[in-house]
């Protein structure tokens, strides 16, 4: 009895593993989502680039080729997130001088 239950347990432990994998579908919707997100956070700083790249990411998923459109979207989570590096570092740029020049 002991050795069932042993064997029942280590077939559930190792299934378990298998089925919380995402899929590549999975995959370039989470990817996209975050690198929509971050565009948008990016304000007036959004790089034309950027919404390129979504576009193309979402056509690559939308034909089925869930791997280029992972990549293309993970492209665009990159610009994103320098898009919004750039919008505080230009943020940091206008505090300083509004203070030292009194703007």
């Amino acid at each position: 009895m002991n050795r069932l239950l042993l064997t029942i347990g280590i077939s559930l432990a190792l299934s378990v593993p298998l089925t919380a994998q995402a899929g590549p579908k999975e995959d370039f919707k989470e990817v996209y989502s975050k690198a929509q997100s971050m565009h948008q956070d990016a304000g007036t700083f959004q790089w034309t680039v950027t919404s390129d790249r979504l576009k193309a990411a979402q056509s690559a998923a939308d034909s089925g080729d869930y791997g280029k459109a992972e990549s293309m979207a993970r492209e665009a989570l990159k610009l994103a997130e320098e898009s919004v590096a750039q919008r505080q570092q230009q943020q940091k740029e206008d505090a300083w001088r509004k203070v030292a020049i009194g703007g």
